[in-house]
């Protein structure tokens, strides 16, 4: 095996790899590329986005011995990791393993699904053992040896720098249960087939590492996958106002929304008030947004926030919300296609060949969520793959390198 450790940003080479892998190396490669810089300069004041901190490694485990460049393009079998030890209590790690590829390299996301995707009665919600269940023991043994060896790395990271993210963070890591938190687990984005891989060895005459992971595994998640050329234009991108069609009292007409973004701590504070995945003010301020917000009836203030949706730092959709009194109007969706329409442009820019477009946005759906289902069946997506928030006990990887 292998192991590259990049410090903050990828390389273009490691950028390049995961693109050849898409759509499965889509959240990571997202992840990557934002912290490479997709997301800076994307306000008007100049801020930059979210990009990476001195805390990030970009990990790569490799299947063979040497660097994979010397292999004159074979294919060689990898992992990859996007680990940023500050990120936490959100996700810190963003996990890919190239054995997760379904064997076909789609043009468009119908090409992905089977016959029954559309049927949610059919739906298995935890589906980790049914996305493996075709793969080879010897593809599962490879597959949890990659994956385990780059937690390994992080866990090593993480008590690396502890004292010093206490010292420099007191707010948030310096309490022993921050602390704690931080040299003990690691929330992690990943595959549904590697979390179940990960908890469950194989025969040992094919996996001698008998490690099972132990891990806090979360509400179930749907990736669906959209083709940005499909997305419909449902706001012009100079629109100021959107009609929303609700009546006042009396009869009178209410004023129409204004198009703006999430732009002030009191903004922020709404909308983590409104959902239960956590999100801290910084992030939300630093990566893109559309909202629609209330004409304000006092100068120089903004009027109250009513509707908004974020790309999130792995690129997918992030918390799509509307207030109660604006629902059933279908600003959800269109907020949705002018998030996506205006903003998945930004990561083609940090590759060298810019030409190549990839086109691929995505959102992640509770499994039991039908009404954001059906905001982005509405939109073209189709579902892939179940995706996973974990939380890892470090103590539970083992102690093979």
């Amino acid at each position: 095996m292998y192991v590259e450790d990049t410090p903050q940003r990828a390389s273009q080479a490691q950028l390049a790899l995961l693109r050849a892998h898409l759509p499965y190396s889509l959240p990571v490669l997202r992840r990557m590329q934002v912290a490479a810089g997709a997301f800076d300069g994307i306000h008007p004041a100049g801020k930059t986005g979210t990009g990476t901190s001195p805390y990030a490694h970009v990990l790569f485990a490799y299947d063979c011995d040497g660097p994979p460049s010397l292999l004159g393009g074979h294919h060689v079998p990898f992992a990859a990791v996007f680990l940023e030890l500050d990120r936490a209590p959100e996700t810190a790690a963003w996990v890919y393993a190239s054995d997760q590829d379904q064997g076909v390299s789609p043009a468009r996301p119908e090409d992905l699904y089977p016959a029954d995707n559309d049927r949610p009665d059919q739906w298995v919600v935890d589906r980790g053992a049914q996305l493996v269940a075709g793969w080879s023991p010897e593809r599962r043994a490879r597959c949890r040896r990659l994956v385990l060896a780059l937690l390994r790395r992080a866990r090593a990271l993480a008590r690396t720098v502890a004292s010093e993210l206490a010292a420099r963070q007191p707010a948030r890591f310096g309490t022993p249960t921050g602390a704690a938190a931080l040299v003990s687990t690691v929330k992690a984005n990943l595959h549904d087939g590697i979390r179940y891989v990960l908890q469950h060895p194989g025969p040992s005459e094919q996996d001698g590492d008998r490690t099972a992971v132990l891990l806090v595994y979360h509400d179930a998640y749907d990736k669906w996958l959209f083709r940005v050329e499909d997305v419909p234009v449902l706001s012009q991108p100079e629109a100021v106002e959107h009609p929303t069609g609700l009546l006042g009292t009396g009869g009178q007409g209410q004023p129409a929304l204004l198009w703006d973004r999430v732009r002030t701590h009191d903004d922020a504070a709404l909308v983590i008030s409104c959902t239960a995945i956590p999100r801290t003010v910084d992030t939300l301020l630093s990566v893109p947004s559309v909202a629609l917000r209330e004409k304000s009836t006092s100068p120089g203030e903004p009027g109250a926030l009513q509707a908004w949706a974020f790309v999130g730092i792995d690129g997918s959709l992030w918390t799509l919300h509307t207030q109660p009194a604006y629902r059933g109007r279908g600003l959800a969706k269109t907020l949705a296609a002018r998030l996506f329409r205006q903003y998945c442009r930004l990561f083609d820019g940090i590759m060298d060949d810019d030409r190549h477009n990839d086109g691929w946005c995505a959102a992640d759906v509770s499994a039991s969520n039908r009404q954001s289902q059906g905001v982005c069946k509405r939109l073209g997506a189709r579902r892939a793959w179940s995706t996973a928030w974990i939380v890892i006990t470090y103590d539970s990887l083992g102690d093979q390198e």
